[in-house]
């Protein structure tokens, strides 16, 4: 099934500021690629990339300012550090490959990310008027029998004028 879940105005990505973080996120290795494999004749996945497609991409991070905006405030009050997390941030993907089981493979491979750091959580956020992807995200993000991440309350972020919607998953047990 295809949520057709939109967050970001369309061009977004284009500015130069935009695109400049992300040319420091592909060097540092926080953006990933999600490849997917046709079957060969036989049905089987070749493995080789001339039967791959780039189907999407994410970007993981532990210690970005937006994420201290959004978390630290909370944290402090609750109970830790918001960099004791590793964030899922800017998962998109392309059409045809959405509803087809790939975000909780995703949201899987990002939880053993949290277990290698040393880290506790798996977080994430959206815009808080974006009903269904928070419904996704709160719900089923992780796939069939486990269901999704607990949405802690919304902020208020004062330099975009923004409310976002924030999720957390704990990972590693204290």
């Amino acid at each position: 099934m295809n949520n057709n879940i939109k967050q970001w105005p369309p061009g977004m990505f284009r500015n130069p500021t935009s695109r400049a973080s992300m040319l420091i996120g592909i060097a540092n290795k926080q953006y990933y690629t999600i490849d997917y494999h046709y079957p060969n004749n036989n049905g089987e996945s070749s493995g080789t990339t001339t039967n791959t497609e780039i189907a999407g991409l994410f970007v993981t991070n532990f210690d970005d300012p937006f994420d201290k905006l959004l978390w630290n405030e909370y944290l402090t009050e609750q109970r830790g550090d918001w960099k004791d997390a590793l964030y899922l941030h800017r998962l998109v993907l392309k059409a045809p490959y959405k509803g087809v089981g790939l975000t909780p493979k995703i949201v899987e491979f990002v939880e053993g990310k949290v277990k290698e750091s040393g880290r506790h959580f798996l977080r994430m956020d959206c815009l808080a008027n974006n009903a269904r992807l928070r419904r996704f995200y709160g719900e089923k993000c992780r796939g069939p029998g486990k269901g999704g991440l607990n949405q802690l309350p919304t902020v208020w972020n004062l330099d975009l004028e923004l409310e976002f919607a924030r999720f957390e998953l704990q990972v590693v047990p204290f």
